[in-house]
């Protein structure tokens, strides 16, 4: 390793490198179980320098994995065959906006909420908001291919991305999209959501909107479960295009309920978010009609719209309450982010209830219920042997009901290692080949984030 190292030394311009033990030790993990040691990390600054690095690695046979912030929830950045670990925190800046053409230039290090307030500054708006947008950043983001709350209207991540630069396995710089309309690497933009394992992504543009300036933000209460969905069913068959609609089950609202102030209205059983946006003052009103109208129509329990930035406050503040809660009710669960079409909602949730009596489990529901992407939380004890095998079990389960009823094992926390062993209830074998193909295209040696949703066998 003295020799890569002094090799490293020699790429390192702007940037830094470490080897210490305890740094290597700060690296092992995201927010997973999973963990691995690197043996060295690289704090990059220029698109040289990665490129440097990955040239490095590829010619000493050296994993090498791209890091952003560390918030994945799949095991995706974690280095389970040591190696290089190119960290991303010191590339962060936002290299301009064109506010004409509507385009951020960003390095992949940027956070999220900070590409977001630079834009508002302008009158723009960028989408995307995954839950950990605070400290989560763009390049973790595309590799993701990351989510959040108004996905339901506005689309994910791949939906902005209109170009980006990238280093190859061979520490080869290309350009896509609008950086080389005429000359982009073919088949590039596949590597929006595959998780850092087709190459280290250096810049990325991303489009912007205009920001609507005006919203309204409603609660809605229902005494059960079916009637909630059948409410969000009926809202996406209509104009009201909403910006955002979340749903809580049950256990998720008795738990947040137990362990904050919130207060519900007797027997509620499931409660909606739902956010309207728009630019114009008469559209925003029409479609808040037609909202209350349908809530009317579906004999709701109750609904508030939201009368000041206080209340609306209150409203979400039941939100971020469940994720609370879940944390003070158990350190361990697994966070599956499966999806399924709003149709299919209601089957898969009271399936999840079968799992946990047959498990002896508490499973716990919430998520975005515009585009059918259910949180299902299975809390479990590690240090109990018996809960931690049902949780692996029960996960198993759900996954395989996602898949019957039409969705995916996963819909914004990526494969990684989390569910690569679970990827073959989704896809069939010549599936999964055709995948290993593109990796082999990209990657040839099997360098750039080894073993992350599928492993490799050399030869």
């Amino acid at each position: 390793m003295k020799n890569v190292l002094e090799e490293i030394s020699a790429v390192m311009k702007e940037g830094s490198f470490d080897d210490s033990p305890e740094t290597r030790y700060i690296f092992r993990s995201d927010t997973t179980r999973f963990t691995g040691t690197p043996d060295v990390v690289v704090n990059v600054r220029t698109e040289k320098e990665v490129s440097g690095i990955v040239k490095i690695a590829a010619r000493h046979g050296l994993a090498v994995i791209a890091r952003g912030a560390g918030t994945g929830m799949s095991g995706g950045a974690v280095p389970i065959k040591g190696g290089i670990v190119i960290n991303f925190e010191e590339m962060n800046r936002i290299i301009r906006i064109d506010r004409r053409k509507k385009i951020a230039f960003v390095e992949p290090g940027v956070v999220t909420d900070k590409l977001r307030a630079e834009a508002e500054k302008l009158g723009l708006y960028y989408p995307p908001d995954p839950s950990s947008s605070a400290v989560s950043t763009i390049g973790g983001n595309f590799a993701e291919n990351a989510g959040g709350l108004h996905c339901v209207k506005y689309g994910v991540t791949a939906r902005y991305v209109k170009g980006f630069k990238f280093v190859d396995a061979s520490g080869t710089i290309h350009e896509c999209g609008i950086y080389d309309e005429e000359n982009t690497f073919p088949g590039a933009f596949v590597m929006i959501g595959s998780e850092g394992t087709l190459g280290i992504v250096t810049e990325i543009a991303i489009e912007l909107i205009d920001k609507p300036p005006l919203h309204e933000t409603f609660i809605t209460y229902h005494t059960t479960l079916l009637n909630a969905i059948n409410t969000v069913a009926k809202i996406k068959t209509t104009g009201v295009d909403p910006a955002v609609m979340e749903l809580i089950d049950k256990d998720a609202l008795y738990a947040a309920v137990q362990y904050s102030k919130v207060d519900l209205p007797e027997n509620t059983e499931a409660v909606l978010i739902i956010m309207l946006d728009s630019y114009l003052l008469p559209d925003l009103l029409e479609r808040s009609i037609l909202l209350e109208n349908i809530l009317s129509l579906m004999k709701v329990k109750q609904y508030r719209k939201a009368e000041s930035e206080d209340e609306e406050k209150a409203f979400w503040d039941l939100r971020k309450a469940v994720s609370s809660a879940i944390k003070r009710i158990s350190n361990d669960k697994l966070n599956e982010d499966i999806t399924v079409p709003v149709s299919g909602m209601y089957t898969l949730i009271e399936f999840t209830r079968s799992v946990a009596e047959k498990y002896a489990l508490r499973i716990v529901v919430y998520g975005h219920a515009g585009d059918g992407n259910l949180h299902v939380n299975i809390l479990f004890d590690r240090n109990n042997a018996t809960e931690l095998n049902n949780a692996r079990l029960a996960s198993e389960e759900v996954f395989k009901k996602a898949v019957e009823l039409g969705g995916n094992i996963s819909g914004e926390h990526g494969i990684g290692l989390a569910k690569k062993n679970f990827l073959s209830i989704q896809y069939s074998k010549n599936e999964i080949a055709f995948m290993k193909k593109i990796k082999k295209a990209f990657d040839p040696d099997n360098i750039l984030n080894p073993d992350k949703i599928f492993n490799i066998t050399k030869g």
